[in-house]
């Protein structure tokens, strides 16, 4: 089942759940239990560098030293 990140935008909390494509709408904060969700496809990049991919930068998630890219 694939991972997701979000971001509340009602707290500011980050978290992951692992849930399938069909019921990422129904997915919640756990920590305020607000619905108003923003997708952190930031996170994927992140996770992709770390795990050695985009030539092992780790200072940005496209792969640029000087860290264009923000979260």
């Amino acid at each position: 089942m694939p991972t997701y990140a979000f971001r509340c935008q009602s707290c500011g909390h980050q978290f992951e759940v692992e849930t399938s494509w069909s019921q990422k709408a129904e997915t919640r904060c756990p920590e305020c239990h607000g619905g108003d969700l923003k997708e952190n496809f930031g996170m994927y990049l992140l996770n992709i560098v770390s795990a050695g991919g985009a030539n092992g930068a780790a200072e940005c998630g496209c792969g640029n030293p000087n860290g264009c890219c923000r979260l």
